[in-house]
């Protein structure tokens, strides 16, 4: 029984420590081939994404409560100053229908934007006439997402901004590009309720001689 029992001893040992080599082995490999753990599986990038028309939907002109609006205002540059001066920014206000900004009465620049454009398509200004701007705003501490408004309006375009973040403007401040050249870093997508579009990176080759201008 004795001799039995060292060879139990013996086998208990050496299954130990063969349990404890897997264990090491299994461990060393997941950390060399960056899957460490019993069960991986590997998957895309997590990364949230908004697709074009679940942004296009929030401008929302024919809204009763952005008609409403636009209507009391009565014209442009009213709108402009409404959602400027009675519309407060708040960036951790997340990217909700225009109606529901007015009720809220604080959006971050985004927000604001939408509901810009939409009270500006409710006082009659056609889709081509007007759209959002994202792109990335230039500060001496460093670069920031932004939303601004274009607007085509007695002949002219108009960049707007109805945040206070770079400043406080006026309607007609910016004329032409002056606003993008004065703060804005990088222009990459417009819309509003009819399109979305990416902005080409070939505009930063404009006045430099490049054959596609």
């Amino acid at each position: 029984m004795g001799r039995y029992k060292k060879i139990y001893t013996r086998f208990d040992y050496r299954m130990a420590g063969f349990v404890i080599a897997l264990l090491i082995a299994a461990f060393i490999s997941g950390h060399i081939t960056g899957r460490a753990g019993w069960s991986v599986k590997p998957s895309f990038h997590d990364m949230l994404v908004n697709h074009p028309k679940e942004l296009s939907v929030l401008i929302t002109p024919n809204d009763r409560r952005i008609r409403k609006l636009a209507e009391s205002l009565g014209s442009y540059e009213n709108a402009y100053i409404y959602v400027r001066d009675r519309i407060g920014n708040d960036p951790s206000i997340p990217a909700v229908p225009a109606g529901d900004i007015i009720a809220e009465g604080r959006a971050s620049c985004f927000g604001k934007a939408i509901l810009l454009c939409s009270i500006y398509r409710a006082l009659g200004k056609p889709a081509s006439e007007v759209r959002i701007v994202i792109g990335e705003a230039d500060l001496p501490t460093g670069g920031f997402d932004h939303a601004w408004l274009e607007l085509e309006h007695d002949g002219q375009c108009l960049q707007q901004d109805s945040t206070n973040i770079l400043g406080t403007f006026a309607f007609a401040q910016f004329r032409g590009t002056r606003y993008v050249e004065t703060f804005i870093r990088d222009e990459e997508f417009v819309l509003n309720d009819k399109r979305f579009a990416i902005v080409s990176q070939l505009n930063r080759l404009k006045g430099t001689g490049h054959p596609r201008f």
